[in-house]
C-alpha cells in the first residue's frame, strides 16, 4: 500500500517534498511558460505564497547533476511528459536573502558572509565540472563580490551555463528600510552601496536570472545596477503560477479522502469544506487581464493547507478561522501605515477599504524607496503586501478590494488597537455578550455592551470623523465576534446595508442572524430629527431584508432586524423591528 502524501505545511525544499512523499500542488507547467518568456524575470508575490517552493522545483529542475535524477523528481508531474530544452543545463546558484540578518551594525557582514558560505557550496558541489582546487580558490577571495567575479570567470571559460536563482531579494532590504530609514537604506542600495555593487556583479555573468521578493521596491533602487529584469508578476499567464487554484483544491481533498483521511461522501464534503473556507482564504488575482477574462481567483495555499490539517487532525475545521501566520502581517501593515507620521490619509484610506466594496487607485510596476511616503504609492503597497487583490478597472486605474476575512482581520486589528492607543478598553466580557446573541438572539447585551464602550471612550472621538464613527466602531469589535461573517455594506434591493452578521455556516449551533441599520445624529438634534432617521433606517430594512440572496445567507437562523440611532455618543434608540 502507497504511504499517504502528508501535507508539506511549512516544507519549501521541493526534493525534500518528492523524497518524502508529500503532497505537491503541481506547479510544473509555468517551467516552459517562464522559458518561453525573457531570460531575466523578476516575480513579486506576497508573503507566504509558495514562492520558496517554486524556486526549489525550478533549482532541482534545471541543475545539471539532477540529469539523472529527472524520473525520480518529476515523474507524475506535467513536466515529466513536456520536457523542455533546457532541463537539467545548468549549474544553479540559489540565494535566499530572508537569511541575511537585517541588524544594521553587522548586515554587510551578514550579506558576505551567507553569500561567501553559497558560493563555496556552489564551488564545492560543481568542482568535478571544474579542476581540482576549484574550492579552494573560491574560499580563498575576500569577499562575495570577487567570489563572484571568480565563478563567472572560470564558467565563462569552461563553458558551463549558469542560472542564478534569488528568493525573497527585498528581504532584510525591507527590514532595513523599516526599522532604520531611507538613508541607512540607500547607503547600501545606492552609490557605492554593497548590495548594489553584488546586483552589478549579477548583470551580465549569468545565462538566466529568475528573483522574487514582495515588491519591486528595491530592485527600482537598483535599476543602474542591475537593469535587464523584466517584472512579469501580472502577466495574465502566470496568475496562477503561485497559489492554489479551486480544482487544485478539490483534488487535494479528494485524495485524502480516497485515502480515508475525510470522512463521508466526497461531494458533500468537498463542497461544504470550500464553501466554509473560500470567503477567508480565496479571491486573490494579480492580473487585470486574468480578471477580465473570468478567471477564477487564486487560493492562499498555506491557508488551504492550514483548514485541511485542522480538519483531517480535529474531525472539523477550526471555530476561529483566522490563521495565525496570517496575523504575523499585522506589523506589515502598522508600518505601512507610519511610513510617516502625516499619515491621516492612510487611516483614512484603511476605514474605507474595510466599508466599500472596493476602492479605486493604480498599482505601480516600479517606484523607489524615497517615494514610498507619497500617498499615491501607498495603494500600490498594499497591493503587494496582499492586503488588496485586483476587482476589475476603472477607467485606466484599478477597481481593489480586502480578499479575503483573514485580511479583513488585519485591518480590523489595526482599527481597535488605534482606539486602544487612545484609551484602554476592557473587552473581556464581551464574548458572553457574542455566545448570547448568536446561539439565544439576545442581542441587546452585544449592542449595548459596544454602545457603552463608544460612549466612553471619549478620546475616540478625535480618532475617526464623520457619522461612519459609529458603524466603524461596532464593525471593529463585532470583528471579534467567532461566529459570524462580517458583511459590511452589502447590496440588497439596490440598497447598501450598513452590516449584515452571516452565520457561519459549519457551527450549527448558531440560530441567530442580524442585519443592522446605524443612524446618527449630532448632539443638538431634535426628537423629530431622530425620528426622521429611525423612520428611514425601518424603511430601509424592509426593502434589504426581503431581498432574495438574504433568506440563504441566514442559513436556516432567525434574521433580526435592528435600528440602533445614535445622537453624538448616545444611543437614542436601539430596537428590533419585528413586524416587517
Amino acid at each position: 500500500m502507497e504511504k499517504i502524501k502528508h501535507l508539506p505545511s511549512g516544507v519549501s525544499n521541493f526534493e525534500i517534498i518528492r523524497h518524502d512523499n508529500l503532497y505537491y500542488v503541481d506547479k510544473t507547467r509555468f517551467i516552459s511558460v517562464l522559458e518561453d518568456g525573457d531570460r531575466y524575470l523578476f516575480f513579486g508575490r506576497p508573503r507566504r505564497f509558495g514562492k520558496s517552493l517554486f524556486v526549489s522545483m525550478l533549482e532541482a529542475y534545471y541543475d545539471v547533476k539532477n540529469k539523472d535524477r529527472f524520473d525520480e523528481l518529476f515523474s507524475g508531474l506535467w513536466i515529466h511528459e513536456h520536457p523542455t530544452e533546457c532541463r537539467a543545463k545548468y549549474q544553479v546558484l540559489r540565494l535566499d536573502f530572508s537569511k541575511v540578518n537585517g541588524n544594521m551594525d553587522k548586515v554587510e557582514t551578514n550579506f558576505n558572509a551567507y553569500c561567501g558560505n553559497r558560493l563555496v557550496s556552489f564551488a564545492e558541489k560543481y568542482e568535478y565540472m571544474y579542476y581540482k582546487g576549484f574550492a579552494d580558490d573560491i574560499k580563498k577571495e575576500s569577499n562575495a563580490t570577487e567570489r563572484i567575479n571568480l565563478i563567472v570567470s572560470k564558467a565563462e571559460t569552461y563553458g558551463h551555463p549558469l542560472y542564478l536563482i534569488i528568493d525573497e531579494y527585498d528581504n532584510f532590504t525591507n527590514t532595513i528600510l523599516s526599522l532604520y530609514g531611507e538613508a541607512v537604506y540607500e547607503a547600501i542600495t545606492h552609490g557605492e552601496g554593497f548590495y548594489r555593487e553584488v546586483f552589478k556583479k549579477f548583470k551580465g555573468g549569468f545565462e538566466r536570472i529568475f528573483l522574487t521578493g514582495v515588491s519591486p521596491v528595491t530592485l527600482d533602487d537598483l535599476t543602474s545596477g542591475f537593469n535587464i529584469a523584466s517584472y512579469v508578476s501580472q502577466e495574465a499567464k502566470l496568475n496562477q503560477m503561485l497559489g492554489f487554484s479551486e480544482p487544485d483544491v478539490r483534488e487535494m481533498i479528494a485524495y485524502y479522502h480516497s485515502v480515508g483521511m475525510i470522512k463521508g461522501d466526497l461531494n458533500q464534503q468537498a463542497d461544504f469544506i470550500i464553501n466554509t473556507i473560500k470567503p477567508w482564504c480565496d479571491n486573490y488575482c494579480f492580473s487585470l487581464y486574468s480578471y477580465e477574462a473570468g478567471e477564477p481567483p487564486v487560493y492562499n495555499g498555506m491557508m488551504v493547507m492550514y483548514y485541511l490539517n485542522r480538519y483531517m487532525t480535529d474531525g472539523h475545521l477550526p471555530d476561529d478561522m483566522t490563521v495565525p501566520n496570517a496575523l504575523i502581517d499585522y506589523n506589515k501593515l502598522d508600518h505601512l501605515i507610519k511610513l510617516e507620521k502625516k499619515n491621516r490619509y492612510r487611516e483614512s484610506f484603511i476605514l474605507k477599504a474595510v466599508e466599500e466594496e472596493y476602492i479605486v487607485g493604480q498599482v505601480k510596476d516600479h517606484f523607489r524607496a524615497s517615494k514610498l511616503v507619497l500617498d499615491e504609492n501607498f495603494i500600490s503597497l498594499m497591493y503587494y503586501y496582499g492586503m488588496l487583490t485586483i476587482k476589475g478597472k476603472f477607467g485606466f486605474r484599478f477597481k481593489l478590494s480586502i480578499p479575503n476575512n483573514n485580511i479583513r482581520k488585519l485591518y480590523y486589528t489595526y482599527i481597535l488597537e488605534n482606539y486602544a492607543k487612545y484609551e484602554e478598553i476592557d473587552v473581556s466580557h464581551l464574548q458572553d455578550t457574542f455566545d448570547s446573541a448568536a446561539m439565544f438572539g439576545k442581542w441587546q447585551d452585544m449592542f449595548g455592551f459596544i454602545a457603552e464602550i463608544y460612549k466612553e471612550s471619549t478620546a475616540n472621538r478625535n480618532a475617526i470623523d464623520g457619522e461612519r464613527a459609529v458603524q466603524m466602531f461596532y464593525m471593529a469589535y463585532f470583528s471579534l465576534n467567532p461566529y459570524y461573517l462580517l458583511c459590511p455594506e452589502m447590496e440588497f434591493n439596490h440598497g447598501y446595508g450598513d452590516v449584515f452578521l452571516m452565520p457561519e455556516k459549519r457551527l450549527d449551533y448558531v440560530k441567530h442572524s442580524y442585519i443592522v441599520e446605524f443612524k446618527y445624529v449630532k448632539t443638538d438634534a431634535d426628537a423629530k430629527d431622530v425620528q426622521a432617521k429611525y423612520d428611514e433606517a425601518v424603511n430601509q430594512l424592509k426593502t434589504y431584508s426581503a431581498a432574495p440572496q438574504v433568506k440563504n445567507m441566514t442559513e436556516g437562523t432567525e434574521l433580526h432586524r435592528l435600528v440602533v440611532v445614535f445622537k453624538g455618543f448616545d444611543v437614542e434608540k436601539m430596537e428590533e423591528i419585528v413586524y416587517l
